[in-house]
């Protein structure tokens, strides 16, 4: 099991009040419980704390010029992109699945509409796809932060793995995210 995963089950809340990736509250309290089970908003430490984990791993840089990313030069070894269309949602979801990435492998969206991280199964984040990437831009990584899949609001998938070790920097970056984590299980005390 992931680290960061154990630590922020304790920051699981309910669904918004408000409007999310699973569209209006009412919408949201009709998907299947099954669906429900494997979706897990966070309240506001839970939010911060996935913010923070994200932000200390340095992964975001954004980049400029014609072969603009928003993954920092070289944390990745591939990286791939995809143009989000009209009516593209089964696309998408093709592009997606073909990622490889197991359907039961819980993964963190920073923030989404409803301004709250949300820790879920990567089967959840094919299924409601559409109400991810429509809007704003959007970061969804998991706990071993070895890939990374970020939505651009101009319509674009960036899709980064295989990060590269550099021991002075994964040193820095080690230095941060443990004292993150030692501050997490302080708030859980």
């Amino acid at each position: 099991m992931n680290v960061l995963k154990e630590n922020i089950a304790e920051f699981k809340t309910d669904f918004p009040k408000n409007w999310s990736f699973l569209w209006s509250p009412e919408e949201a309290e009709k998907i299947s419980e099954e669906h429900k089970d494997q979706i897990h908003f966070l309240n506001k430490k839970g939010t911060e704390i996935v913010n923070e984990y994200l932000n200390s791993s340095k992964m975001l840089a954004y980049s400029i010029g014609t072969d603009w990313s928003p993954f920092t030069k070289g944390y990745f070894k591939t990286e791939k992109k995809f143009s989000v269309t009209m009516d593209s949602d089964s696309e998408i979801k093709k592009w997606l699945y073909n990622l490889g990435i197991p359907f039961d492998k819980y993964v963190f969206v920073d923030s989404d509409n409803s301004g709250q991280a949300i820790m879920l199964t990567w089967k959840m984040v094919i299924k409601y796809c559409e109400g991810m990437f429509w809007d704003t831009d959007l970061t969804i990584f998991d706990g071993s932060l070895n890939w990374a899949l970020f939505y651009y609001h101009e319509s674009q998938l960036f899709f980064g793995k295989d990060n590269v070790f550099d021991q002075e920097a994964e040193f820095e970056k080690n230095l941060e995210q443990n004292k993150l984590l030692n501050e997490i299980k302080n708030r859980l005390k």
